[in-house]
């Protein structure tokens, strides 16, 4: 199992994204062979950034994303007190508390790995990065 953040559903959707080719190819592969885990938060930054950039065909993307075999997990009270308990002993990693809601659900769906393209998540001990993009 994974989780994928949501910038890289953001350039799988964004045909315009000059990340697109690399990222569409990395999950067209990966869904056939790996548990896909994403939370509650990356749903709604997804949903934004479609709607907002795509207007009514991002909603129609959105709720193409919402079909695809995906673990969600719940961003609910015991998640954002997780999320805070994370965010408190990485506060000199470099990542937000948004970042902190991912390592939180990626403890919860007991993986390691995350897909993403965001460098903050370097500075974190024990987790796999993996970027499609580079």
């Amino acid at each position: 199992m994974l989780l994928v953040d949501s910038n890289i559903w953001c350039y799988y959707f964004d045909k315009g994204a000059k990340e697109h080719r690399k990222v569409v190819r990395y999950l067209e592969s990966t869904i056939k062979k790996e548990v896909i885990a994403i939370n509650t938060v990356v749903i709604m930054e997804v949903a934004h950034f479609l709607v907002k950039n795509l207007g009514s065909m991002g909603k129609e993307k959105m709720e193409m994303f919402l079909d695809l075999p995906l673990k969600v997990i719940d961003f609910d009270y015991m998640q954002a007190l997780a999320s805070v308990k994370i965010l408190a002993e990485n506060s000199r990693s470099g990542i937000g508390g948004r970042d902190a809601t991912l390592l939180a659900a990626m403890k919860e769906a007991n993986t390691d790995k995350i897909v993403t393209n965001d460098s903050a998540f370097r500075g974190i001990k024990g987790i796999k990065l993996i970027n499609p993009v580079l």
